[in-house]
């Protein structure tokens, strides 16, 4: 008895059962409805014909009277009755007056009123056997009353096959519904394990755990395939905070290791004045690097959060790469690099244009550096099947195959000697990600092409 009540609460706090249960009671409920209803109709058409058939009889053997009088009904209710065409159904009397039984095949007069047009129902004597007629009356001129009828025991007999029928057809769906209702809690239940059990899994620390594909597609493929998309964006991020980690304390604690040795060597008894002053000096520059690495990594973060995505709004990325042609133009001039915009379309984004004007400023930058003296750096924007593309390429001695693939991960710098902490790129990956695009890096053969795309919306004149 416990396990029984056990079972029926963990059924009440089951919302695929009462799901299903709500549903099934709405279906069978319709179904009753709907057998009522058959029942119902099936019985007035029943008895409609019945009742047609007696009024025409009625009729028949009135016209019969006014052709040929008492005696002529008298006789047509005799043949009636021996033809054996229905005669084992029919039901007829002729009554004079007093009630006096004329002619018919009934033991005694059953009660009935004059006035009443319509046909009624009462139980008669026909051959010492009460049945069940369903009758007529007609008052004749001559003062005598005519009553037909028909013996309904097999309507009756049919009627209550076809109530039977209803019953046992409402109950196998009810069956069917309490059966398919266990069912489909139990598939529902399976499929929602199966997520269940992987979210344990990836709780209990495997981030590796996928959620199982389904070969349906379905609305539980559907959310399969938007939980392990999800779950594989937790862990790049969770890969990526590691590897932040990671790299922060290798690349922070160099500089923090040589400033911690100039400033031992500066506080000796045998450092001069000088020495402290050029210690102090080497000191603070190392200090403000590392207060531009926390910048970057903050940029990033805030980037990444999208927290900045309030800020969005429609503007022009064939304005803002103008803009910062111009701005680094001088820059370009002074190391001997060839810089141009070239492009004539009107590119539009939804986005924060400051953080767009970064991202552009760190890939042009990124080119100026490495792309070498005498080079040509060239900015284009276009627009292509929704899709706004900004690309900065120049022609310089570009980036290996294998060092290409990681680009854009945090501290990570393509040549050893380079300048810089490895963020330019990852802040420009983080930008992309923010405004719904992506980061695309490719050989230019020669040189590197580096492309921001982003999602574009439709076109409209400033």
């Amino acid at each position: 008895m416990k396990r029984f009540g056990s079972l029926l609460r963990g059924l009440g706090s089951s919302v695929s059962f009462r799901l299903t249960l709500n549903y099934s009671v709405l279906a069978v409920s319709t179904a009753l409805l709907l057998l009522a209803f058959f029942h119902v109709q099936t019985v007035d058409v029943l008895t409609a014909q019945f009742s047609r058939q007696i009024t025409v009889t009625a009729q028949r053997l009135s016209s019969h009277f006014d052709r040929g009088g008492r005696v002529s009904l008298i006789d047509e209710i005799n043949l009636e009755l021996a033809d054996n065409v229905d005669s084992d159904t029919e039901i007829f009397l002729l009554l004079g007056p007093q009630n006096a039984i004329l002619a018919g095949n009934l033991d005694r007069v059953p009660p009935f009123d004059v006035t009443d047009d319509a046909t009624f129902e009462h139980d008669v004597m026909r051959g010492g056997v009460q049945v069940r007629g369903l009758m007529a009356v007609r008052p004749l001129s001559d003062g005598t009353i005519l009553l037909v009828g028909l013996d309904i025991r097999d309507m009756q007999h049919m009627q209550r096959r076809i109530l039977n029928a209803s019953l046992l057809g409402a109950a196998i769906a009810l069956l069917m519904v309490v059966g398919g209702t266990f069912l489909f809690r139990r598939t529902l239940q399976r499929r929602v394990e199966i997520i269940r059990h992987t979210a344990k899994r990836i709780g209990a620390g495997e981030l590796t755990r996928r959620v199982p594909l389904q070969h349906r597609e379905d609305e539980f493929a559907l959310l399969t395939e938007d939980i392990n998309d999800m779950l594989d964006r937790i862990e790049r991020l969770m890969t990526g905070v590691r590897n932040v980690s990671d790299s922060a304390a290798h690349n922070l604690r160099t500089p923090l290791a040589r400033v911690l040795s100039r400033l031992r060597t500066a506080a000796s008894e045998r450092a001069s004045a000088d020495d402290l002053r050029a210690a102090n000096t080497y000191a603070i520059a190392e200090l403000d690097n590392l207060i531009v690495v926390f910048e970057k990594l903050l940029e990033i973060a805030e980037a990444e959060s999208g927290a900045q995505r309030k800020r969005f709004e429609r503007c022009r990325l064939d304005t803002i790469a103008r803009d910062v042609v111009d701005l680094y133009e001088a820059v370009a001039e002074d190391q001997r690099i060839t810089l141009r915009y070239d492009g004539h379309v009107a590119v539009q984004v939804m986005g924060d244009a400051d953080l767009l004007a970064g991202a552009i400023a760190n890939l042009v930058e990124n080119a100026l550096k490495y792309a070498g003296v005498g080079a040509v750096v060239t900015l284009t924007a276009d627009v292509r099947q929704n899709v706004a593309t900004l690309a900065v390429c120049d022609n310089g001695p570009g980036v290996p195959a294998a060092k290409r693939s990681r680009l854009g991960e945090r501290f990570y710098r393509a040549s050893e000697g380079g300048h810089g902490f490895g963020l330019g790129l990852a802040s420009v990956t983080a930008v992309a990600r923010l405004h719904g695009g992506a980061l695309k890096i490719e050989d230019a053969e020669p040189g590197l092409r580096v492309a921001i795309a982003l999602p574009a919306p439709p076109i409209t004149e400033p």
